[in-house]
């Protein structure tokens, strides 16, 4: 089993949940540090940042779910014109920390706009 960290479509309530509908969620409100920003595709991208945190739900997936994802996100491994870059980093959670994949942004062009409470779900609402 592998650990995934998600913040946008892939949360429950969201659009691409059902790719996430058979695996264990270990934490629904959980944050990891990054900056969050609207694309203006209808879904969110994080970059690297220490002082800003992103909100989100932790899964332990399968291998074959994980490919799932990584198609979605447009990453392939060792791959030079990723969409998204997939990580390994801290997550904290009310039940501790965990090391978690996530998927950071490769493409600067994709961040239209600073989502400043870095939560997807909430700043849909507004």
């Amino acid at each position: 089993m592998v650990i995934v960290f998600v913040y946008g479509t892939l949360r429950k309530g969201e659009r691409n949940h059902r790719l996430l509908e058979s695996s264990t969620c270990i934490a629904k409100e959980c944050w990891t540090t990054g900056q969050l920003f609207d694309t203006g595709n209808g879904y969110p991208a994080m970059i690297h940042s220490s002082s800003d945190k992103t909100y989100g739900e932790l899964y332990s997936v399968t291998e074959k779910e994980l490919k799932q994802l990584d198609h979605l996100e447009g990453y392939t491994e060792g791959g030079k014109d990723n969409l998204y870059e997939r990580i390994q980093q801290t997550v904290y959670t009310d039940k501790g920390e965990f090391k978690a994949y996530m998927y950071v942004a490769s493409k600067v062009n994709l961040l239209k706009k600073k989502i400043l409470n870095g939560d997807w779900k909430e700043y849909r609402l507004l």
